[in-house]
């Protein structure tokens, strides 16, 4: 977790008492703008009489979203100024969360073998995500068996199926390919592996995750070799004693492993 620094009491009042005034004397009325007018507000700020400094445009047309068809809503992952928000790590999902609050996604899912727009497919994935059924599973295994475009390299679907246990989804996984994922998120991924005893993955996580810049995922990659040899000495002085003695365990199991430490 990210940790904030704390500012002293009055400095804290002091700053969100100006914030509050800036903002309640600053910010424009977007409530009467249409959303076509809002979305051209990105391009020139004087029709709104506001630069988005503050995310107000973006927050005024998210706020719109269940006014929006669905289908306005999928053309939103092609272009994400008609919501005014993308779907992603840092935004969140937005757009997938208000398809989703709308229930059942057969259609979409239907409609995703369909979709030639790759950014479209992508945000059928993000909506499924959100169903725990039968149906939703087979769908994910099937987008890692036919392997469509979606533009995130197929993380979504395998991390679904991997929080199942599902072997296709940790086999995708363990490729190692998907560590552009934030370092928050990815720790999430790593520690699927423990939870679910998949052995193939200790060359992984001994050879490449014990090594990573990240504490996070350090972090993540031990907590699972710890699961996956439960006779792991109960404690190690440092980070070096972990990664030479999972590297060394790995290596006995036979595995094929190049650790860096060596």
């Amino acid at each position: 977790m990210k940790s904030r620094l704390k500012l002293p009491l009055l400095i804290l009042v002091a700053t969100l008492a100006h914030g509050q005034s800036t903002k309640s004397s600053d910010k424009p009325d977007l409530g009467k703008f249409s959303s076509q007018q809002l979305t051209a507000c990105y391009e020139n700020s004087q029709i709104c009489g506001t630069n988005d400094e503050f995310g107000y445009i973006t927050n005024e047309l998210v706020s719109r979203l269940p006014e929006f068809s669905t289908n306005k809503l999928l053309d939103c992952f092609g272009n994400w100024r008609i919501c005014g928000a993308a779907d992603s790590q840092a935004t969140g999902w937005p757009i997938s969360d208000e398809i989703a609050r709308r229930g059942d996604p057969h259609e979409l899912l239907l409609r995703f073998w369909k979709e030639p727009k790759w950014e479209i497919r992508s945000g059928i994935e993000d909506v499924a995500y959100h169903f725990d059924t039968s149906e939703v599973t087979a769908f994910m295994q099937m987008v890692l068996v036919k392997r469509l475009k979606d533009g995130d390299d197929f993380y979504w679907p395998a991390n679904y199926l991997a929080k199942k246990c599902d072997q296709v989804g940790l086999k995708e996984l363990n490729t190692g390919r998907h560590r552009s994922k934030g370092s928050l998120q990815y720790q999430t991924t790593l520690v699927l592996f423990g939870k679910c005893h998949y052995r193939p993955a200790i060359p992984y996580l001994a050879g490449e995750a014990l090594y990573d810049a990240s504490l996070n995922i350090e972090g993540a990659a031990q907590e699972s070799l710890d699961a996956l040899y439960p006779d792991h000495p109960k404690e190690f002085a440092t980070l070096e004693d972990v990664q030479e003695y999972y590297c060394g365990r790995a290596k006995k199991e036979g595995f094929r492993i190049n650790c860096k430490s060596e």
